[in-house]
């Protein structure tokens, strides 16, 4: 045999040992914590956007709740919390105004929401009607209980152009609406004139 292929065959068997050895050394050597880290699956939302397109506005709710179809086309969105101990129910309707309300006429847009929280069979003032503006929107929240205590409602009326809003939040029974007090509260500030952001 020629000496010279016994030399390249000597190399190469020499580092197939050197690089089996250097692999092998790798392998059993190796952090499994340093392997790369497959992608984190991304947090599950804590709220769930909802945006009503006809007089564009949106908010949020929390992720726990239960959006619900509505009979109604004048109530775009009906949602409830776990165990239905609370609601929350968006509706839209015309003002029949000619102009737009604002901060300024928010005082004579209460002889409109007065009547319509007079409409409201069995209810009780917790507290007087308070001004309120929301995300570019200006109204008035009514805090009132329902057929005694069996229910509480926090009622706002929202005015944008030619339309009214009115987002009511409601819990049973009504001893809990303090305790919900917060959770309302985030909801009805994140009200926002326009699509989601």
């Amino acid at each position: 045999m020629n000496r010279k292929w016994v030399v390249v065959g000597a190399l190469a068997a020499v580092l197939a040992i050197v690089l089996g050895a250097r692999l092998g050394h790798d392998l059993l050597t190796q952090d499994p914590a340093a392997k790369p880290a497959k992608p984190a699956k991304p947090a599950a939302p804590t709220v769930k956007r909802f945006h009503e397109t006809v007089s564009d506005i949106s908010l949020s709710f929390p992720a726990s709740w239960t959006q619900l179809p509505s009979p109604d086309p004048e109530v775009p969105l009906l949602a409830v919390a776990p165990g239905r101990t609370a609601v929350l129910q968006l509706r839209r309707s015309a003002t029949g105004l000619e102009e737009d309300i604002t901060r300024d006429t928010l005082p004579i847009a209460k002889r409109l929401t007065d009547p319509l929280f007079a409409a409201i069979k069995h209810t009780k003032l917790i507290e007087p009607a308070k001004a309120v503006e929301m995300g570019g929107l200006v109204g008035w929240r009514y805090r009132y209980t329902v057929d005694g205590d069996q229910r509480a409602r926090d009622h706002y009326f929202l005015f944008k152009g030619r339309f009214l809003l009115s987002m009511v939040f409601e819990v049973k029974p009504a001893s809990r609406l303090q305790a919900v007090t917060p959770q309302f509260d985030r909801i009805a500030s994140s009200v926002h004139n326009g699509p989601p952001q």
